[in-house]
């Protein structure tokens, strides 16, 4: 009688370890202009329609790989962003952008440099803030222009341990990323 219920306990654990197994995938990365590799272990939370992956759970860390027009305003400055713009005058609207942001506190700008990409001039800024919880991240973000796009990748953690225990997984990210196909994307793109 008792081997019944540990049978069941049993089942019921490995369909649910399936699961989640299931969901700690890589299935459904949205279509892009760009190609990067993931390091193991990453995965994209099935609820996020962005090419968003994390290691342990959104909130503490994940790493956000995003191509825009760059004639499409910010939704919190109503800034656009243009071809000619230097990397830094690109760097000060995604800077503002950041700081209007009401879900964002004690937003302190660590650096804010000059980058290359992908071969592409563009710029880094470290950042930390806290959210409305006080809960305090550090985040590493990289853009440049190219052409009609603006391209950039985030990586973003928790201070405590998870910022430093994965940034060599984003390290990597970084320099496995290049743009493919341009002019297609950006087409996919607008008409989102």
């Amino acid at each position: 009688m008792k081997k019944i219920p540990a049978l069941l306990i049993s089942l019921f654990l490995i369909t649910g370890c399936a699961s989640v197994a299931q969901e700690r995938s890589l299935k459904n990365l949205p279509e892009n202009e760009f190609s990067v590799e993931i390091p193991e272990g990453w995965w994209k939370p099935n609820h996020i329609n962005k090419y968003f992956i994390t290691k342990d759970g959104a909130f503490l860390q994940y790493v956000l790989i995003q191509q825009r027009p760059i004639d499409l305003p910010y939704r919190h400055t109503k800034k656009k962003l243009n071809k000619g713009m230097l990397p830094q005058e690109a760097a000060g609207i995604i800077i503002d952008e950041i700081a209007s942001d009401r879900r964002i506190f004690n937003f302190d700008v660590i650096e804010n440099a000059p980058a290359v990409i992908d071969g592409h001039e563009g710029f880094k800024v470290l950042f930390i803030y806290k959210d409305k919880k006080g809960s305090a991240f550090k985040t590493l973000y990289y853009g440049f222009i190219s052409g009609d796009s603006f391209f950039n990748l985030r990586y973003n953690a928790a201070m405590r341990h998870y910022f430093e225990k994965d940034i060599a997984d984003f390290e990597h990210i970084l320099s496995s990323f290049k743009v493919v196909k341009a002019k297609a994307a950006l087409q996919i793109a607008r008409d989102r």
